[in-house]
Order: structure tokens, then sequence, then C-alpha cells
């Protein structure tokens, strides 16, 4: 387990966990992966009355991660002092729980049908030393994603066919970049490099704004939810989703916290 700031996560004996600090009736299974648009209504909610999901994702495994082999491109080598790993398990230990990166957490049920503006930001994935960063980012339907190449060899960015159809962009020299929008949502879209076939990064497509990503500490916020009672679904590129039911109360917080264990689940 590997956290990007140099920090080592570790896989810690801890038991599959699920908790929920405010409960309430699971509502009936609703996917959240529509584009109901003539459904969708515009009336806003008062923002006084908005609330949100505190939470982290907690990791009871071992560490999988492997060092990959440079020797085959010596440009990815010379960037890197000492081995790259695969980095599919990445996380920190604190309190003697394991935490868990890159799951991309989202409300999958329980919103009312609503049309959302879509954001004026870009998101970016740099392919840097030889690895997407970040791995995992979530985007909105109909916002450009910014996908660059800042490494001195060749890459290109290879989007797996899925919900949305699959493109192939080569970017071989330093500097170059393209922007890239989804029609459709889908949770996940695979990139992937064939010039480096380890090289792998993930982006999570969604009709709403309810969704974020872990860091190394396990940690997640999704605020400026109305009040109600959600599905939230946890993904990870390995150990699979889990889900959680948690009712926000007016203005106010709930906590979460899910836990994965090494078998993926469903």
């Amino acid at each position: 387990m590997k956290q990007r700031n140099g920090g080592r996560g570790l896989a810690l004996g801890l038991g599959a966990m699920f908790a929920v600090a405010c409960g309430g009736p699971a509502p009936e299974a609703a996917n959240t992966q529509r584009t109901a648009a003539t459904e969708a209504t515009t009336e806003a909610f008062p923002p006084a009355d908005a609330g949100g999901i505190e939470g982290v994702i907690a990791y009871a495994g071992a560490d999988p991660d492997v060092a990959i082999p440079l020797a085959a491109d010596p440009a990815c080598a010379d960037l890197h002092g000492g081995p790259l790993e695969t980095e599919k398990i990445v996380g920190n230990a604190e309190n003697g729980a394991g935490h868990l990166g890159n799951v991309f957490v989202y409300v999958k049920a329980g919103l009312v049908p609503r049309s959302y503006p879509v954001p004026d930001t870009k998101p970016e994935i740099d392919q840097s030393g030889c690895v997407y960063l970040p791995r995992v980012v979530g985007v909105r339907v109909g916002q450009p994603l910014l996908l660059k190449n800042s490494d001195a060899t060749i890459h290109n960015v290879f989007a797996q066919a899925g919900a949305n159809p699959q493109f192939n962009h080569g970017l071989p020299y330093s500097g170059m970049s393209f922007e890239k929008t989804f029609d459709v949502p889908q949770v996940m879209v695979t990139l992937k490099c064939n010039v480096h076939p380890w090289m792998t990064a993930y982006v999570g497509v969604l009709d709403h704004p309810y969704f974020a990503v872990t860091g190394p500490d396990g940690k997640f916020t999704i605020p400026h939810l109305p009040p109600g009672t959600y599905t939230l679904e946890a993904w990870h590129e390995t150990l699979g989703v889990r889900e959680a039911v948690v009712t926000v109360e007016k203005g106010g917080v709930a906590r979460v916290a899910v836990g994965f264990d090494e078998g993926p689940a469903r």
C-alpha cells in the first residue's frame, strides 16, 4: 500500500465494517445512471436546508502492489529514483486502522431528478512519471476532462468501451494535451496507455455533483445535499463496491464508515 507523498500504508487486521451514523429506511433500488432530462426539475432547494456527508473508507487486507520493471523504457526509469509500484492499493495507517485512497464514492440512489449546471472547471489527468496522476477522478456529463502528457516519452490515452464509446488519442510529446467530454453517466471509464501497460486511470462520469474521491487518509466529503435518504456506492478498482444507506437531515452532516477487505464484492 503506497502513499504518493512518500508515506507507506499498512494493511492492518481490520474486519470488514459498515457503520452509518444517521440511519433510515433503505430507499428502493434505483440507479442514478440516468439521463432523464425530461423528468428533471430546475427548482432549487433552499441552501440553508442543505446538509452533507462525511466519511472514511477503511481497508483490512494485505498490500498486493509489486514493483514494475522499467528497463524497457529508459525514459521512465530515469524519472524514478527507486522502484515504481503498481499502486492499486493506496492509503495509510492511523490509530490502528488502515485507510484506502482512490475510492470513488457517489450518491447512487435517492436524489430527486433535477438539472444541475455543468461546472466551468476542467478536471485534469496528467501522464507524469509514466503513471496517470491522479489515478481516479470524477467528472460531470458534458464537463471537459483535460488529458496531458508531461513526460519526455511517448504516451497515448486509450479509453475502453462502455456506456461511452472507446477512443484512442496519441500524446507522443511532452506538453501535448487534449480535452474530452462524456455524453452519458458511467462508473467507471477505464483509461490505459498502450505503450506502458501498467498505466491505468479511472473516470467516474455522473449527471449530478454528489461524488468524491478519497485521499490516502480514506476520507471524503459530499456537501450541499438536500435532506433525504440516499444510497452511497463506494467503488475501488480491484476490491469491487460497497454500499451504505445514509440519511441527511436539514442542515446536518451525516457520518459514514465503509470497510473493504481483500475480496471484491458487488
